[in-house]
């Protein structure tokens, strides 16, 4: 590491970039708003880059200043962790995490891995239900957040929602389906071959059906009901059954050429996906972390 690089500038990096104000980072590193301003104005001169920006609601990271972030974040709560390990005072620590079917496959398990990579001793207790669930958890307190798509707004009452990304859901066959190689379909092709839903009462559902009432399908007969791609993923290759499930859970096999996506929704089938957590709950430090380290993960996978 450059050796003009010293712990001072690190602190008051971190706390900067949390308080977005060098007022409050000053505040929290008892000392004054001036010191505070001269320590990023030198640590900025070292890297060669800006680490801030001014806007409207306070400071905001540069893209030279989140990655920086990642690692001196991490970095400061590892040498805090050695200190109490040390003095034979560390303790383990859980982060609980409930996930939405739509990122259990693809974005969370590389996300974990990349915070587990920098803080092994940190324990991920992943949670997989109905969202009513997770929320009953969330709320009780068992769970620190939960990662998926947003849910009704009668169910997020009273939470925060902070959002990652747009995800579309997609109609998709097995390779070799004879709708597979079709350019432009009509809805009533899809019901002779039948259909692979998500269940109802949740909301990639309740998308789904308001997509297909506004073309004349208010019913669909022919129906599998399922949250689980595991059981679909078979089921679709052994028939010709149709698929309309969010594109994060069947990605793979769209990139890889086991599943063909139709060309069906579009723009209007696309939800937002983000981090539902409680406010005024603080979100513990490895928490914070492992968000770094899932926003990492988003760039490969903001697009179809």
């Amino acid at each position: 590491m450059d050796q003009r690089v010293q712990f001072r500038h690190l602190r008051a990096f971190v706390e900067v970039a949390r308080h977005r104000s060098f007022t409050r980072a000053a505040e929290s590193l008892n000392t004054v708003q001036p010191a505070v301003s001269r320590t990023i104005s030198h640590l900025e001169q070292i890297v060669g880059r800006p680490l801030f920006e001014r806007r409207a609601r306070g400071l905001a990271l540069t893209s030279a200043g989140e990655s920086l972030m990642f690692f001196a974040e991490s970095g400061l709560a590892q040498l805090s962790e050695g200190v109490q390990q040390a003095a034979g005072r560390g303790a383990t620590q859980t982060i609980g995490l409930g996930i939405l079917p739509n990122v259990t496959r693809e974005l969370m398990p590389d996300a974990v891995l990349r915070f587990k990579r920098v803080h092994p001793n940190v324990t991920v207790r992943i949670v997989t239900a109905g969202a009513d669930e997770l929320l009953r958890l969330l709320r009780g307190g068992d769970l620190d957040m939960l990662v998926g798509r947003l849910l009704r707004p009668e169910q997020v009452k009273g939470l925060r929602f902070d959002h990652l990304y747009d995800e579309p859901l997609v109609f998709a066959v097995r390779t070799g389906h004879p709708l597979a190689r079709r350019r432009r379909l009509a809805l009533d092709e899809l019901e002779r071959y039948g259909m692979i839903l998500p269940l109802p009462g949740t909301i990639i559902r309740d998308e789904i059906n308001r997509f297909l009432m506004t073309r004349g399908h208010a019913t669909v007969s022919n129906v599998v009901e399922t949250a689980s791609f595991e059981f679909a993923r078979p089921y679709l290759l052994a028939s010709d059954s149709v698929i309309a499930f969010p594109l994060g859970t069947m990605r793979a096999e769209l990139r890889d050429g086991v599943l063909v996506r139709l060309p069906i929704g579009g723009d209007e089938l696309s939800g937002p996906v983000g981090i539902t957590h409680v406010p005024g709950r603080p979100l513990t430090a490895p928490t914070r972390r492992l968000i770094a380290a899932l926003r990492k993960e988003l760039r490969p996978l903001d697009r179809p």
